[in-house]
């Protein structure tokens, strides 16, 4: 491990903000499970050995899932593409150990594929989803849903699920290429972007879309958190050193992945945004200066740290 102080400390921090041994929680402050990032939390738990943490985390959820087969919001308000999505990441991983769990994965992605049009269009399930600002996310994180389906699909000898993916797949190759190519998002949202392609197996456009981002580095290297900006996101590091390494960028991710280390927080969790300047943070005005999350430490910090942590130890052996 590059350091095992970190580790521990943001161990025990996903220990510490799990509520009632039922999910992750929202923030530091905001103390409500959040179902999304619980379930994408679940690969994550077994990969670095808490077995007994992802196993309560997969009853909680099958325990919340809807009549229909959606998970809705932290705060059980809307049904959610995206949080569907990332909740079935984790039944599928945890399969092997809850068996029973293929119900609610079926239910899961009948749902799930019940929001895509005959273009291919994999739609929010509430008409509004995106309309806040789609220089900051956009609906081409439904790009981040799609392995999920695939895996379901071998596990439930459902082909069907491979071809649908294969038609989202292309509706957002087609309609969406300039925003892909282009950091265009919160580099947390892009980021899902790239991760998802990349495990979609389309390397050489995301190789391009990573290169094209290289030009907004700072001197240590760092991505900023949007391209006009002179502030980062912890997440959006980890999640960018990934997908260097799924391209066996190395060295690239390395310096992504380190740089986002050193922002630890004391208490084993990280802010979610964090100024690269000392102007950046005392004079800078509205979107310019850090917004996202910069006085919470944010659940899915961690995950990702974890995530990028095993890569780094697998490439630089």
């Amino acid at each position: 491990m590059i350091n095992n102080c970190v580790a521990d400390k943001a161990l025990q921090w996903i220990k510490n903000n799990t509520i009632d041994g039922h999910g992750i929680t929202i923030t530091s402050k905001q103390k409500r499970v959040y179902p999304e990032v619980t379930g994408y939390y679940i690969p994550t738990l077994l990969n670095i050995g808490e077995e007994n943490l992802a196993i309560a985390y997969a009853k909680y959820l099958c325990n919340i899932q809807k009549e229909n087969g959606a998970w809705y919001d932290a705060y059980d308000n809307y049904p959610y593409v995206f949080d569907s999505a990332q909740i079935l990441k984790g039944l599928v991983a945890i399969e092997k150990k809850l068996p029973n769990v293929k119900y609610n994965i079926e239910k899961g992605c009948d749902w799930l594929l019940s929001n895509m049009d005959e273009s291919g269009r994999l739609k929010p399930a509430i008409s509004d989803c995106f309309a806040e600002d789609t220089t900051v996310y956009s609906e081409l994180i439904h790009l981040y849903c799609l392995t999920p389906l695939i895996d379901a699909g071998k596990l439930l000898n459902k082909p069907e699920y491979a071809v649908a993916v294969e038609k989202i797949k292309r509706y957002y190759l087609e309609n969406y290429k300039h925003d892909i190519l282009n950091f265009s998002l919160l580099s947390h949202f892009y980021a899902y972007v790239m991760e998802g392609l990349v495990d979609l197996g389309e390397k050489e456009i995301i190789r391009t879309a990573m290169n094209n981002i290289e030009k907004y580095k700072d001197e240590n290297g760092a991505i900023p958190g949007l391209y006009d900006v002179k502030w980062v996101c912890s997440t959006g590091l980890f999640q960018l050193a990934i997908v260097w390494y799924k391209l066996n960028e190395v060295e690239k991710g390395n310096r992504l992945f380190e740089y986002a280390c050193s922002l630890q927080n004391s208490s084993g969790g990280w802010f979610g945004s964090y100024s690269i300047s000392f102007a950046n943070k005392y004079f800078t005005r509205k979107r310019k200066k850090a917004w996202y999350f910069p006085k919470e430490e944010i659940a899915w910090a961690n995950k990702y740290y974890f995530d990028a942590l095993l890569l780094h130890d697998k490439l630089n052996k």
